[in-house]
């Protein structure tokens, strides 16, 4: 009878660690789903850019000043870095490799603003009528240190994050060093239906609790989280705007300098 009972409760032991295991490679498997479906749809953006240059430039006709030219050559290899960091993300993810590994260059953040809401302008997710903005609070002459193409793509996510939920108004990027000082916010602001007040509390915690796996939105945002904090930044919700939605890319600025 002994027996009997703990070999009973031994099987039952062994169910519950095997549904255990089943329930976290069933979760395991969701989000690389879900992941792999999210890269193919945003890495759509730079090849959209990509195409549209190269049938530009396949004109007969087409005659190209020297700033034309420049302006075509930093647009596709903005597009051709943008997709190498996301694959290399994919890397990571897979654990096949350490993914893009960070360089410390001087950039703009006024120029990266304005490239990165360049590369959105014909994206397909822009609602008709919604304008893309840039507003302007820092010199040109202003640079940060960091990994550009790891600040580009955390900036992307951010605005077509808000492409997706703006369906008239627009959608403002900037930057500044006044709202959290000594460092660099970039903010990405849009007149969207705002976020429920139930779902801000988990919109980072996508890679600890999937739940709702059609929700891309908050798995842009950990994705964009956790890139963030590569660089020793953070992106928050600005709780106080009113307007729609408000994110904050808040990255150090200690190597900041202007020329």
């Amino acid at each position: 009878m002994i027996l009997l009972v703990i070999i009973c409760l031994f099987c039952i032991l062994t169910i519950r660690r095997l549904s255990v295991s089943l329930s976290e490679v069933r979760k395991a498997n969701q989000m690389k789903t879900a992941f792999l479906r999210n890269i193919s749809n945003e890495i759509r953006t730079p090849l959209q850019v990509v195409g549209g240059l190269a049938e530009l430039i396949s004109k007969d006709d087409l005659y190209l000043s020297k700033n034309e030219k420049k302006t075509i050559s930093d647009q596709l290899n903005f597009s051709a870095n943008l997709i190498a960091t996301l694959l290399d993300e994919v890397m990571v993810f897979s654990n096949a490799g350490n993914g893009h590994a960070l360089q410390d260059e001087s950039i703009s953040p006024n120029r990266l603003c304005c490239r990165c809401i360049d590369s959105h302008v014909t994206n397909k997710s822009v609602a008709d009528g919604v304008k893309l903005v840039f507003r302007r609070e820092l010199s040109d002459e202003f640079f940060i240190k960091s990994d550009r193409h790891v600040v580009e793509l955390i900036l992307n996510k951010l605005i077509m994050n808000a492409c997706r939920f703006t369906k008239k108004g627009e959608i403002a990027v900037g930057c500044n060093c006044k709202d959290n000082p000594d460092k660099l916010t970039i903010y990405v602001q849009d007149t969207g239906g705002g976020i429920p007040e139930n779902r801000r509390n988990c919109l980072f915690n996508w890679f600890e609790n999937p739940g709702d796996m059609n929700d891309e939105a908050e798995l842009d945002l950990s994705i964009a989280q956790k890139m963030a904090m590569k660089l020793g930044g953070i992106i928050h919700l600005d709780e106080h705007y009113t307007g729609g939605t408000r994110f904050l890319l808040i990255l150090p600025v200690k190597n900041g300098l202007t020329n």
